[in-house]
């Protein structure tokens, strides 16, 4: 486990959880930071050892022993999460094709021996995930006639429409498509986003808006991306997304004479507010004059 580990993630050695559970943790950490090297690592860590334990209890039941896993869900959570990290890492390297095998895999788990009810639920869980996340690729790959039937799709079911809302967007950016009229139908789901607490929907919405500074940047519309860049500027801090941040603080630079003196008063509040805060971004690097 420690070839996976770099000095950031490294205290997770040190708690009780069981090995997967720390896989996942890591897998989340390395999302955040999108160190996608790190997260293939986690990935294939993950899956091997669901898989050991997995042909490990199929042995043991032969015999009629059966051992109860210390973790946070049953054993095919694991097994299916390990092929869903694995359809991320793909879609963030654009291999829509490598992605959409590993979806469909974690799309049909029945296969998977020894379900009991909660692993019935996971299999049900993550056969709806893999038809979420087959749309995003679909749309990735720049098939735009799927936005209507997807729209709808999100509007059936609203745990879907932040996660879903990134890949349209990112989709948008990469086909340049003209997608306003959407963003008008989901702006008041947008503007609720903002206020989620937790880490889990601050990164997804810290993404959400990556990608809209992107589409309104690549509009020419200039004060509308660079007021997103400034929210996901100061969102990035709130969670030590590093990597964000930095990207952020280019973008920013690069856009900088086109900032209102309210924007870049803003922007140096917020780099300050990053420096100080307790487990601070190191601004060293950005210029800024402070030590």
């Amino acid at each position: 486990m420690e070839e996976v580990l770099n000095q950031r993630e490294a205290i997770y050695l040190l708690s009780d959880s069981h090995e997967l559970d720390k896989a996942c943790e890591l897998f989340r950490l390395s999302y955040t930071h999108n160190d996608w090297d790190e997260a293939n690592k986690v990935a294939d860590y993950m899956h091997t050892l669901a898989a050991s334990l997995y042909h490990a209890q199929l042995r043991n039941a032969a015999d009629g022993i059966y051992v109860t896993l210390d973790t946070k869900h049953p054993l095919v959570f694991y097994y299916a999460y390990s092929y869903l990290a694995k359809s991320i890492y793909y879609q963030n390297k654009g291999k829509y094709q490598e992605a959409r095998d590993y979806i469909m895999k974690y799309g049909e788990m029945g296969w998977f021996m020894g379900l009991d009810q909660s692993g019935q639920e996971e299999v049900e869980r993550f056969r709806f995930l893999a038809k979420a996340n087959l749309y995003t690729i679909e749309l990735l790959s720049g098939k735009r006639e799927l936005v209507p039937e997807y729209v709808q799709f999100l509007h059936n079911n609203d745990e879907e429409i932040l996660p879903g809302l990134i890949g349209i967007a990112e989709a948008a950016n990469l086909n340049n498509w003209d997608i306003d009229d959407l963003l008008n139908d989901f702006a008041d789901d947008i503007e609720i986003f903002e206020s989620y607490e937790d880490r889990g929907n601050r990164v997804y919405y810290i993404k959400l808006v990556n990608q809209l500074a992107i589409y309104y940047f690549k509009k020419q519309q200039y004060a509308v991306a660079l007021n997103y860049v400034l929210v996901s500027l100061q969102f990035s801090v709130s969670v030590e997304a590093d990597a964000d941040f930095r990207t952020l603080v280019t973008l920013f630079e690069a856009y900088r004479d086109l900032a209102t003196p309210s924007q870049q008063e803003q922007y140096q509040t917020i780099l300050l507010r990053g420096l100080h805060n307790e487990k601070g971004i190191n601004l060293g690097n950005y210029g800024l004059g402070v030590s």
